[in-house]
């Protein structure tokens, strides 16, 4: 979300940190959640930075920014070692177009995106969703926010928290046995 701050910031004057601060208090739970729609979400951001309305090219941003992590090229080996879930704090019609264009969604034997779910991470409702009757002391929990990772870890969960340069991958190979 850092770029869309950042051109939100620009279009609008104010500063990339008072963006994110006014997208963490007026946003980040109803529009992950589902509770905002898109359209109401950029209209209702561009009106709250004191604009008439959004610029496009903010979705054009968002788009751009949405990149794969290094380690997508692990998820195939990963997969024929365990069964892979995504859950993400999202919205669904992003996402699920970026996943389809990289070839990554068949890597996962379910994604759970917080606007189809209703739920947003860190809250305990996405852990038990999610993990069910699975065994705990068989499950990895991989995020790289810091309050997801407390939370499954408060379950019990195994958890590690993700770097952008993929270094936990290689918890991840020896949690395997890759």
């Amino acid at each position: 979300m850092e770029p869309l701050f950042r051109a939100v910031a620009s279009s609008s004057g104010l500063s990339p940190t008072v963006v994110a601060q006014l997208f963490r208090q007026r946003f980040r739970d109803d529009l992950w959640s589902g509770r905002m729609d898109e359209t109401s979400f950029w209209t209702s951001l561009a009106a709250t930075c004191g604009l008439e309305r959004a610029p496009a090219e903010w979705r054009t941003v968002l788009d751009q920014s949405m990149r794969a992590m290094p380690v997508v090229r692990r998820l195939p080996s990963w997969g024929r070692q365990a069964r892979l879930i995504l859950v993400s704090n999202h919205r669904h019609e992003w996402l699920i177009p970026r996943l389809e264009a990289l070839a990554l969604a068949g890597h996962f034997s379910d994604v759970w995106i917080s606007s189809l779910t209703g739920v947003v991470k860190p809250d305990r409702a996405v852990y038990d969703r999610v993990l069910g009757s699975t065994d705990l002391a068989r499950t990895l929990y991989v995020d790289d926010k810091p309050a997801n990772v407390a939370a499954a870890k408060s379950l019990g969960v195994t958890s590690l928290l993700a770097d952008a340069d993929g270094r936990w991958s290689e918890e991840v190979d020896t949690w395997l046995g890759c």
